[in-house]
């Protein structure tokens, strides 16, 4: 019954993702539900279990035909794990501010990654463009992980 705390709440998620993230979507600009989730579960179950179960959803993401470049998601989702496990455990050492910063420089790093693969052509012909749909990116997702933070702030994951 240990994977029911994994599969049940990711399928959901997924569900979600793929049935709500286009109706969200402000042009191409939409939320990342599953990176969230993500991040959640890598700072309540530590790098491990944070990096595989990005790089599984990651997989199903782009198996599910939603991504536009192959192999990309499991890269980020990855990428969010591992670095989320980092947080693992951190708010009772750290200033809250300070974990609130690393887990949202962690959401920026992953959409700027994305953001340069996704739209590397608009880089080369208008910068101001491709820093507007970065930030859009990033902040349209921390829009829905600040809502999530007053629901179950990321705080009350630490076991300490």
């Amino acid at each position: 019954m240990k994977s029911n705390r994994y599969i049940i709440p990711g399928v959901a998620v997924w569900l979600i993702q793929l049935l709500l993230a286009d109706f969200l979507a402000l042009k191409t600009i939409r939320p990342d539900f599953l990176a969230i989730l993500i991040l959640y579960w890598a700072i309540k179950y530590g790098r491990l279990q944070g990096t595989v179960s990005g790089f599984l959803i990651g997989i199903l993401i782009d198996l599910s035909g939603t991504a536009s470049f192959f192999g990309l998601s499991p890269l980020l989702y990855s990428i969010t794990g591992y670095l989320g496990g980092y947080l693992k455990g951190a708010y009772s050492k750290l200033n809250p501010f300070y974990f609130s910063l690393a887990w949202v420089g962690i959401i920026a790093l992953q959409f700027f990654i994305f953001c340069i693969v996704q739209y590397q052509d608009i880089w080369y012909v208008d910068s101001q463009l491709f820093w507007m749909k970065w930030f859009g990116t990033t902040l349209y997702t921390l829009c829905f992980a600040g809502i999530l933070q007053v629901i179950y702030p990321l705080h009350r994951l630490d076991p300490c």
